[in-house]
């Protein structure tokens, strides 16, 4: 079975909102072998064998729609013989606005000396294992944190650019981002004092999300689901820790400030580098 797309020069420019499915505009009609999927110029490339790897494996019949799209990264509505997934394609290394990943890869584990003195050189043989570094990073860390019980996507598949995930929403209708939803009072309260739940449980596993905010939190039937992974940082690996949960709380109170909900950053901070301590910690 092939995997179908439309105008993939066309998707990766629209904008980064969530979009309804039943939309017509953002349905994708015409057919196209994948092995035809991949950019010339390859400002917007995902090799034909990311996507055929997952068909080969059963795991992907075709993609559908556009869920969101970015400067970093489009995810599409996909199918296979289960039902409907998540499939998170990486814009190129080279073109996307977020290249500047030295404070979250402080740490991390390559294996490869070689590898690494290409990435710090910024090589093309650099430049191509850094993008694959980083999409596999979001897996593996989504992976991690879904084995410890944390509300993520279920994460099903890597392969090159492309990870393949849990879809969150109802008959192919994807669950919004908090931030394009106008809450209720009491369901804004709720949001956020789930999403600090979260956060707690996360840092007392000893990692930071690096990225949290309402724009990465989804709201799906009154649960609060945390996705975007690839900058999770490892709490004693990273010195930069302390600052980025900093910021992960300042943002995650001021993303909450347009649903009304008063929060003090400063106390949250001091109750997570409490949680990170007795957990036994350091940061």
């Amino acid at each position: 079975m092939k995997i179908t797309l439309d105008n993939i020069e066309d998707a990766i420019e629209e904008s980064g909102t969530f979009q309804k499915f039943k939309s017509k505009k953002k349905k994708l009609s015409a057919s196209k072998n994948v092995s035809k999927l991949v950019s010339d110029d390859g400002s917007n490339s995902f090799t034909a064998s990311d996507l055929e790897d997952f068909r080969d494996r059963g795991l992907l019949d075709e993609l559908l729609h556009i869920i969101k799209s970015g400067k970093e990264a489009t995810v599409y509505l996909g199918r296979n013989s289960e039902g409907y997934c998540a499939v998170k394609v990486y814009t190129d290394l080279r073109v996307r606005s977020f290249k500047n990943d030295n404070v979250y890869r402080q740490g991390r584990f390559i294996g490869d000396a070689r590898a690494e003195k290409a990435i710090d050189q910024g090589s093309q043989f650099g430049l191509n294992a850094h993008q694959i570094l980083w999409v596999s990073e979001e897996f593996r860390q989504m992976n991690f944190l879904y084995q410890e019980g944390i509300p993520v996507p279920k994460p099903i598949a890597t392969s090159g650019i492309v990870v393949l995930m849990e879809f969150i929403g109802d008959d192919g209708e994807a669950a919004p981002r908090i931030s394009d939803l106008d809450l209720e009072k009491y369901e804004a309260k709720d949001a956020f004092r789930q999403s600090l739940t979260i956060l707690e449980k996360i840092v007392s596993i000893g990692r930071i999300h690096g990225d949290l905010s309402a724009y990465n939190l989804l709201w799906h039937n009154g649960k609060v689901i945390v996705i975007d992974f690839p900058q999770v940082i490892n709490i004693e690996r990273n010195s930069s820790a302390r600052e980025i949960l900093k910021r992960d709380v300042d943002s995650l109170c001021k993303s909450f400030k347009k649903h009304k909900v008063a929060a003090d950053p400063d106390r949250i901070f001091r109750d997570m580098l409490r949680i990170i301590y007795n957990s036994g910690l350091e940061i």
